[in-house]
């Protein structure tokens, strides 16, 4: 069997292992905030052609929602969403191994708890993330052979990281900055890169077919500060981030996997940092700082697009410690790691997550319980018409709630506020009407009046981990 061959079939055999990892127990973490409103709208965007561009309505862009409404023709709406990012996941580690011709750099993807948690959830930071890769990846080849079709698909790839989420203008600036840095005779061919940049700027602003383009630029400002409110002070919000990262750092990739290249110094082993290493870091380290000096809002999601450029940083350190045989250490730098899979996949009620990563498990953004209660009131709707109005207006409820009930016939889901202190009118009319009548809340955010509680009946109370519940009353 010829080296070619051999490398082949390992790649495949990483592959699925990658697949079999991450589809095992694909529902064990509950719905959060987020993934049921991207749902949701994956759902009505199948149903209804004309609300192709519904997402825009918040300011997001659609690339994730159309992908989960084609597969929503072939999966339950949380494991369509989540497919997604498994994909997107299984399309970096190919990638990986395209730049380094290594399977190490795979392998790490593979046992790393950062990849393995957002490899499982239906958000967009996956699907940006391969899609960051791969400009790196073409960026790389664009600069080292410049040509007409390289720089058309760059340009595709780009557009496409586009409208999946906005510091995909992060990648257009760094792959300009690659073309250049790579090769600096190239100064001559910029008009390569320079094409690529057009192309995504056309498929971006193919998004102005939906009235609600305007909003991209609204909502951005909601999470990053402007450069004028950044000078004023340009050390917060960096170096409170920079904090938050070490804390995901040390949590998502484990302290031994952060000291691996303290590790390999310390055995006194030289490396060369080609130009090569360079442009991974620079992937990584620019776009991270850009994060944590512009964040308002800042949690591991949000910087998962810069984890492969750091494994293929890492693996400049990790590969000498394979060639040598030192097992033991190795082991010990990916041991936590392993453990940190097994109780994502396994126990996540338990996970005790850094203070950034709260609406995932606790909260009122985390969805434990959901998908019980929809299937009660499933059952329910075949024998009477149900009507259930719950907390909030948008989000992990109403919208969690309706993504598992969607097209059943005589059940009908809308939210009703937060911190209600009476019973709205429209669901005691519901119960004149002799409707089936039920509300769902979470036990923090519901304060009705002890008159208002005793005219309800409770079904159902699923505990979560920070102490709170999800209660289902009957009127």
């Amino acid at each position: 069997m010829n080296k070619n061959l051999k490398t082949v079939i390992s790649l495949a055999i990483i592959c699925s292992v990658y697949l079999i990892f991450r589809t095992l127990n694909l529902e064990s973490l509950p719905v959060f905030g987020d993934e049921a409103i991207y749902l949701r709208w994956s759902q009505i965007i199948k149903s209804v052609d004309t609300l192709r561009f519904l997402p825009l309505t918040d300011g997001k862009q659609p690339l994730f929602m159309w992908l989960t409404a084609l597969n929503l023709k072939f999966f339950s709406p949380l494991v369509a969403g989540r497919l997604i990012s498994v994909f997107a996941g299984l399309g970096t580690i190919i990638t990986l191994f395209l730049l380094t011709s290594s399977l190490l750099p795979s392998i790490v993807y593979i046992f790393l708890p950062f990849t393995f948690f957002f490899d499982r959830l239906a958000t967009a930071d996956n699907l940006l993330s391969f899609f960051g890769l791969l400009s790196l990846y073409l960026s790389l080849k664009l600069a080292k052979k410049p040509r007409l079709d390289l720089s058309m698909i760059l340009g595709f790839v780009l557009g496409l990281a586009w409208i999946t989420k906005s510091p995909a203008i992060y990648f257009l600036v760094l792959s300009l900055a690659t073309f250049l840095f790579i090769n600096p005779k190239n100064i001559k061919k910029i008009y390569f890169p320079l094409l690529s940049a057009l192309i995504a700027f056309i498929i971006y602003n193919l998004l102005r077919l939906g009235p609600q383009f305007g909003q991209i630029a609204i909502r951005n400002k909601d999470y990053i500060w402007s450069l004028s409110e950044i000078l004023k002070h340009p050390l917060d919000p960096l170096v409170p981030h920079l904090k938050d990262v070490f804390r995901l750092y040390s949590y998502y990739l484990s302290l031994p996997f952060l000291l691996s290249p303290f590790i390999y110094f310390f055995l006194r082993k030289k490396i060369k940092f080609d130009r090569l290493f360079i442009v991974y870091f620079a992937w990584f380290i620019l776009p991270l700082i850009a994060n944590a000096a512009l964040a308002k809002v800042f949690t591991a999601r949000y910087i998962l697009f810069t984890l492969p450029p750091l494994i293929l940083c890492s693996s400049y350190f990790l590969k000498p410690l394979f060639s040598k045989n030192y097992y033991l250490l190795l082991i010990l730098i990916f041991s936590l790691n392993i453990y940190r899979i097994f109780q994502i996949s396994y126990h996540p009620y338990n996970l005790k997550l850094p203070s950034t990563e709260t609406g995932y498990i606790t909260d009122w953004t985390s969805g434990w319980g959901i998908k019980e209660t929809s299937q009660y009131l499933i059952s329910r709707s075949k024998e009477a018409n149900v009507i259930v109005g719950t907390e909030g207006s948008f989000g992990t409820l109403p919208d969690g709630l309706q993504i598992y009930t969607n097209n059943i016939p005589q059940l009908t889901v809308f939210g009703v506020g937060i911190n209600i202190e009476t019973i709205p009118e429209k669901l005691i009319d519901a119960k004149n009407h002799g409707d089936e009548v039920y509300l769902l809340f979470n036990a923090s955010r519901l304060k009705l009046t002890t008159a208002d509680t005793s005219t309800l009946t409770l079904i159902s109370t699923t505990p979560k981990p920070d102490g709170d519940s999800l209660l289902l009353y009957r009127l």
